[in-house]
């Protein structure tokens, strides 16, 4: 993660989530209370609160709408079951199936992200997950709306490392999950790798990121304000401008002065703008030229791709998430989707032909990797179905 302080924030959060999954609520308790204000009696957000909580008609059109288009994306992303004879007499399943639990994350700081629950709640519904857990700390009117949007009603109004913690080992209020998801800040995200071991979680997100990268023909007001809108997320956050065309990277320049995480740079061409852009990997990816498609089809290593609109068009009304990978880690992991909520089940079938000439296969791998008792199991096999043929020739 670039510049996130992640191993300054795993030695932080180490003997935090060690107590919590030792002493279980009491840690909670008091590390809640260390970090976040007065020490909360109980966790769970009740049912009330989640049923009265109220916001502007304009944010509930805008929540209904990014909740419906995030439910069509990801009812379109099932993947498909496979069954196929691998070989003769033996055949090979792969099916998918929803995770019985998961825990989301849902920052309530200075940025309360209500679109966030969206992002890792709708399509956990769409894979048939069966409980959903959500801590946030201090939870917002909208975050509240949205739980009810979506039928959800576990809620604890706890976060960071403690909350992590939570999900991940079980207290004695709060069960444990199989997969922790969701955005948070270094804590958040250095706690979720110290409990991967024990639960799945989704791509250790770090701060924002964007690339824009922009020829002559581009406005240098629109560069300028998505460069500003990832900028706004913290001084963490990282904006990179690379155009071909000087005179709009000076007005963008100009338009941008006041933040320092905005950086510009003018390159010889495209073709060099975009071989910056691969070796960074960025978060979000926008394109500014004149043929976009062209310059699409050299992208492989980002997180979120925008042809002819924003990053923010995107991370809110086109269905697509905004939980994306960060610090690099667009190179080999893509958005949280679909299959973060669902699980493959392999299943092999073999009828007794199958098995026994799967022995010819089995046994002269397994003794040369020193595994006797491995090629024993399958010739035994073998050694049935010649038994068998031998008892049903005619005497």
């Amino acid at each position: 993660m670039r510049g996130a302080g992640l191993d300054d924030a795993i030695g932080v959060v180490t003997p935090i989530v060690a107590d919590v999954r030792k002493r279980g609520d009491e840690a909670v308790r008091e590390w809640t209370e260390r970090f976040d204000g007065p020490r909360p009696q109980g966790f769970r957000v009740s049912d009330a609160a989640i049923a009265e909580a109220v916001v502007d008609d304009d944010v509930l059109e805008a929540l209904r709408a990014m909740i419906l288009a995030v439910r069509t994306f990801s009812e379109a992303q099932r993947p498909t079951d496979t069954s196929v004879e691998a070989a003769p007499g033996i055949v090979s399943e792969r099916r998918w199936l929803p995770l019985d639990s998961v825990g989301i994350c849902v920052p309530s700081g200075r940025f309360p992200l209500p679109s966030s629950l969206v992002m890792a709640a709708v399509p956990a519904l769409v894979a048939g997950v069966r409980r959903i857990a959500v801590v946030t700390p201090r939870p917002v009117a909208a975050t509240l709306v949205v739980a009810r949007e979506l039928g959800l009603t576990e809620m604890y109004a706890i976060g960071g490392a403690q909350a992590v913690a939570a999900l991940a080992y079980g207290t004695e209020t709060i069960e444990s999950v199989d997969r922790i998801v969701g955005p948070g800040n270094a804590y958040v995200t250095a706690a979720k790798l110290l409990v991967s071991t024990r639960v799945g979680i989704d791509i250790p997100a770090g701060p924002s990121e964007v690339v824009v990268i922009a020829d002559e023909t581009a406005d240098p007001r629109a560069c300028a304000a998505d460069l500003l809108a990832q900028a706004e997320h913290g001084s963490d956050s990282e904006a990179l401008l690379f155009s071909t065309d000087r005179a709009l990277s000076a007005e963008v320049a100009t338009l941008v002065a006041q933040y320092d995480n905005i950086k510009i740079e003018t390159v010889s061409s495209l073709v060099d703008a975009l071989a910056r852009s691969e070796a960074y990997a960025p978060e979000h990816l926008e394109l500014h030229v004149r043929d976009p498609e062209a310059l699409l089809v050299g992208v492989h290593n980002a997180g979120s791709v925008f042809v002819g609109g924003s990053a923010v068009v995107g991370d809110y009304a086109a269905g697509a998430t905004h939980v994306l990978p960060t610090g690099g880690l667009a190179r080999s992991s893509g958005g949280l989707g679909l299959e973060m909520f669902m699980k493959p089940l392999q299943i092999v079938r073999a009828t007794a032909a199958g098995a026994a000439a799967a022995a010819l296969v089995v046994g002269p791998i397994a003794r040369a990797e020193g595994l006797p008792l491995h090629a024993a199991a399958a010739e035994r096999a073998l050694e049935r179905v010649s038994a068998s043929a031998s008892t049903e020739q005619p005497t």
